[in-house]
């Protein structure tokens, strides 16, 4: 049977609005309440003398955020306070959509930046220079979980500098930028955990410096887990109380610059994610931005757009069946699911008579906890209450089987949310991506995922949302959950973009990632990636559906001959493409064909992917090996863009704004503001309430 469209026909809001505000507290407390058991730092045994010996002198953070994208810099120094040169393991969570492009090693007082290879030959060469005593270093992938970098020799009492660099793209989400630094690890690893121990102590200093560039004014900037620690300092800006209506139109918003500083010279744990949130002032533009970059005329160039929509979604309401399916591996143990449990217990006792609610929990199997839909009278909450209290945790995740449980017995007349909760990773029964993916086709409903901490399964969370057309939210224990929420209240609550594309008209561009936007929700951005050979004007529109009705908005751009402000952008479009690749992989299985494009992508870009490692040698030996310096390269032009950047005003990619669009009988998104969270700080202290609403299930497939 063929599958039915989607659409936002969801029904109204009646008075079942206000059984819903209890729900924020599932994952309000859960992630309140994570306690961190790993983080980022060293791993041990090490191999040779004493393992104490070796320890993290310092920890030094630089990041910047130039509009659409962050580079962040991490220089380290290890120590050896022993007589035994040592081997040292660094490992870090993999940031979301971050491309792992520079690894620096100090050999002889000079820095050598690494080169990308094939896995398996990077690994041999640096287990050959290992046996021989000589200085390198190897950053690898593990999968969607951690970066490791071993390095070799940390000589003994004497000192080891490595640095390492990434790139990611930044989302403005409601007005609201979100930076992670990740530190904390999520403990889904099990085989990792039992054995190795982890130093996660600088010693001596740590430092963390961020510099936010904003084309357009910045109302507020928050690091809720170091608000006693954090220095925000605002070095350019005009009036921060600067009206945007007046100046959206010419184009001639001032930008801001803004230094957040966090310094512990007596050292610190890396236990903690860093998360810092800047918000845009509330008149902020709806917009379409095209950042480029381009060498020269004879070059393919590289863009990035990241459209800013605003629409007439309207507010969507109904009755809901709740359906809560929750990880009680053993990873959620301790007061994980203590707190998980009594979230789910406050949810339960503020709903109405007229609710229904049904709660599945999984591990190594999933189980039905409350035996099916429970109407919500207080003598049935009080017994569930009684039950939640006992649940306990332990196990694998059998992630598959608690979903699969979740989509059965639902009830055609009513409308069904389901929110799934998990730190873990799917590693008990049916894992491949395929199986998921054809276990939601069946369904034509809308699934919500909250991943919780840093290491899990990120790319199935993302596939699953997609192609349910829900939604994957991340929350750190260093969030401000509140203001987490917040936002993904104001998604769920209105009707969204379906069936979005995106294109470019004129036959300049190519290779544009992601191949498949998804959903747009209210405040959401869309950050695509691609190539251009032509030069001059384009036309760009992008096209959706709410409620089944097509909608089109369009703008035109420029496409410069020439223009090398952004060289790190050829990065960030492999590792959108490599992306692809891989979600095509996970689906349907390593073939070799897949592998060769990422193994190509990676080292023409310079990344450390799933089948490449980034290697450091000495000068002499990469001579000897043959290995070419195209990252070196890479890196010194990336360098010298970013020195010139340093020393120019913020910069403004806003397209749409252009006098020849500005003349048009209809301007895209209709010179509207940019949806955002409304009046108060970002993430408020108190919340009125969360209304969760989703996709009514109109049949199987």
């Amino acid at each position: 049977m063929a599958r039915t469209e989607k659409k936002n026909d969801f029904g109204k809001w009646s008075d079942g609005q206000a059984t819903c505000k209890g729900l924020v507290v599932v994952l309000m407390l859960v992630a309140m309440a994570l306690s961190p058991c790993y983080a980022a730092g060293l791993l041990k045994p090490i191999e040779g003398g004493d393992e104490n010996d070796v320890y993290m002198k310092s920890h030094h953070v630089n990041v910047v955020i130039n509009n659409g994208f962050a580079r962040t810099e991490v220089d380290q120094v290890f120590a050896n306070q022993g007589g035994t040169d040592m081997h040292a393991i660094y490992t870090f969570p993999v940031p979301k959509q971050a491309s792992l492009s520079e690894v620096s090693l100090w050999i002889d007082g000079n820095e050598v930046i690494g080169e990308v290879l094939e896995k398996e030959r990077a690994r041999k060469i640096h287990e050959e220079q290992i046996q021989k005593g000589n200085d390198t270093a190897l950053a690898e992938k593990d999968d969607y979980k951690t970066f490791e970098i071993s390095v070799y020799p940390v000589r003994a009492n004497a000192e080891t500098r490595i640095r390492l660099v990434y790139y990611q793209p930044i989302e403005i989400d409601l007005n609201i930028g979100r930076y992670v630094y990740p530190l904390e690890e999520g403990g889904v690893d099990e085989e990792r955990i039992a054995f190795w121990s982890v130093d996660d102590k600088v010693r001596e200093s740590f430092s963390f410096n961020l510099e936010l560039k904003s084309a357009f004014p910045v109302k507020d900037i928050r690091l809720p887990g170091h608000l006693n620690q954090a220095i925000v300092e605002k070095v350019q800006g005009g009036d921060e109380n600067v009206d945007v209506n007046e100046e959206r139109e010419s184009g001639s918003l001032s930008g801001e610059i803004y230094n957040i500083r966090i310094d512990s010279p007596q050292g610190d744990a890396l236990t903690r994610d860093i998360v810092m949130y800047y918000r845009l002032v509330d008149d902020v533009p709806a917009r379409v931005e095209l950042v480029t970059y381009r060498k020269d005329a004879a070059s393919t160039g590289t863009l990035m757009v990241v459209v800013t929509p605003a629409a007439d979604l309207q507010r969507i309401s109904e009755g809901v069946d709740w359906t809560f399916v929750l990880d009680v591996s053993g990873s959620m143990s301790g007061g994980k699911i203590a707190t998980l449990c009594d979230g789910v217990s406050k949810v339960i006792g503020k709903m109405s008579p007229q609710d229904r609610y049904r709660i599945i929990t999984f591990s190594n199997t999933a189980s039905d906890f409350t035996g099916g839909y429970i109407t919500a009278t207080p003598a049935n909450v009080q017994s569930t209450l009684r039950q939640v209290k006992k649940i306990t945790s332990g196990g694998g995740t059998n992630l598959f089987a608690g979903l699969k449980m979740a989509y059965d017995k639902l009830d055609d007349d009513r409308t069904t949310g389901i929110i799934l909760v998990t730190d873990g990773v799917a590693n008990v029964g049916k894992t491949e991506h395929r199986h998921f993916i054809n276990l939601l086709k069946q369904y034509d409903l809308r699934l919500f995922t909250f991943i919780i901490g840093n290491s899990a399964n990120q790319p199935l969370m993302d596939r699953l949302a997609l192609e349910s057309g829900g939604f994957a939210m991340n929350i750190s224990t260093g969030d401000d959950i509140i203001g987490r929420i917040v936002q993904a209240e104001s998604k769920i609550l209105f009707e969204n973009l379906h069936d979005v594309e995106f294109k470019f008209h004129g036959e300049k561009v190519k290779n544009l990632t992601p191949q498949k936007p998804g959903n747009l929700y209210q405040g959401q951005q869309l950050i695509m990636f691609g190539q251009f050979d032509g030069v001059g004007e384009v036309e760009l529109e992008l096209t959706a559906k709410i409620s089944g009705v097509d909608r089109s908005w369009k703008c035109s751009a420029y496409l410069p001959e020439s223009d090398t402000d952004n060289p790190e952008l050829e990065r960030m479009w492999a590792l959108s493409k490599i992306e692809n690749i891989m979600q095509e992989i996970r689906d349907n299985g390593d073939k070799t064909s897949l592998r060769k494009k990422v193994v190509a992508l990676g080292k023409e870009y310079s990344l450390v992917t799933d089948y490449t490692s980034m290697l450091v040698v000495s000068v002499v030996e990469m001579e000897e090996q043959a290995i070419q310096r195209k990252n070196a390269d890479r890196v010194n032009t990336e360098r010298k863009a970013q020195q010139r950047k340093a020393n120019q005003p913020v910069k403004s990619y806003r397209v749409d704004n252009s006098r020849k669009n500005s003349q048009r009988n209809q301007p895209m998104f209709n010179n509207r503001r940019s949806p955002g969270v409304g009046s108060g700080p970002v993430g408020p202290l108190f919340l009125a309430g969360v209304y969760w609403i989703c996709r009514r299930k109109r049949g199987r497939k």
